[in-house]
């Protein structure tokens, strides 16, 4: 098999992996990107396309008693596990709870704040270079609520939030809510909106987007197998072995399989948005 020379291969062609690989292309490195199936098949595929401005702090493993009662019930919509698993991910969730605490999750935060505040400038600007700007709808998304309790400690969570890092919000009656989203359960209390973030109409369209300006910027995409990553930075692809001087690995929920072998340690953190809605609904909810 022919060989291909690179000055970096990036291995997954998610959101993650197609941007990477966008900005070191501009930085003048020849870069090729590398999956098992066209970029943006995997999970960012699908998902909720929400670029949040307002998420400063990862999602932390909640603390409280009664919330980790109920999840241990396995009946939340917020959690699921299989009982035979528990035991192979317990090293997992014995960092997620250390990494959890206020302290170490304050500390977190400061540090993903760089990242975070630049977030929805960043996809701006990339995509109008990617002629995508159509995907992107900057109408921010907002958080319903059922109960007055749940709504007030958002309330607190969301003026933390802007004392801290400056994130803007409005917090909405249900009056102020019905008159926004008319189509939404009457019986909900209110809700806190984040104009701030931007939402993304086709999550799959825009990854190809990006992949298709990387392209232009000379890069090159590959139908490959990351699990053939070796010493050297060679990677098998259908059209022949990429060998780099560098790798990045943004391999999603699969990047730990990876990373293990090669006897690399990482620490990935991973925002999960779902959505589900019968009706259209103006912005996010």
């Amino acid at each position: 098999m022919n060989r291909i020379p690179f000055d970096t291969v990036v291995l997954g062609a998610g959101i993650v992996g197609v941007c990477v690989a966008v900005h070191l292309q501009k930085r003048g490195r020849q870069v090729a990107l590398v999956d098992r199936r066209l970029p943006g098949n995997e999970t960012s595929f699908g998902n909720a396309g929400l670029i949040q401005r307002e998420g400063v702090y990862p999602y932390a493993l909640p603390r409280d008693l009664d919330t980790l009662l109920r999840y241990a019930r396995n009946q939340s919509p917020d959690v699921r596990y299989h009982a035979a698993a528990l035991l192979k991910v317990a090293p997992f969730l014995w960092q997620y709870w250390r990494n959890s605490h206020p302290a170490t999750h304050a500390a977190i935060a400061r540090s993903y704040s760089t990242l975070i505040e630049r977030s929805v400038s960043e996809h701006r600007e990339l995509a109008a270079a990617a002629d995508a700007s159509a995907l992107l709808r900057p109408i921010g998304w907002m958080k319903v609520f059922r109960s007055a309790a749940a709504h007030d400690k958002e309330i607190r969570v969301a003026e933390r939030w802007h004392a801290e890092y400056g994130v803007e919000f409005e917090t909405l009656d249900a009056v102020r809510l019905q008159q926004m989203e008319p189509d939404l359960d009457k019986a909900l209390l209110g809700a806190v909106r984040y104009p701030q973030s931007d939402s993304v109409s086709d999550p799959h369209a825009l990854v190809t987007a990006y992949t298709k300006y990387f392209e232009a910027l000379g890069g090159r995409f590959f139908i490959g197998d990351a699990d053939t990553l070796r010493e050297g930075w060679e990677v098998d692809t259908q059209d022949g072995t990429i060998a780099a001087h560098s790798a990045v690995v943004a391999l999603g929920p699969w990047s730990e399989r990876l990373t293990t072998r090669l006897v690399i340690a990482c620490r990935s953190l991973s925002n999960v948005d779902i959505t589900c809605t019968t009706r259209r609904k103006a912005r996010p909810v």
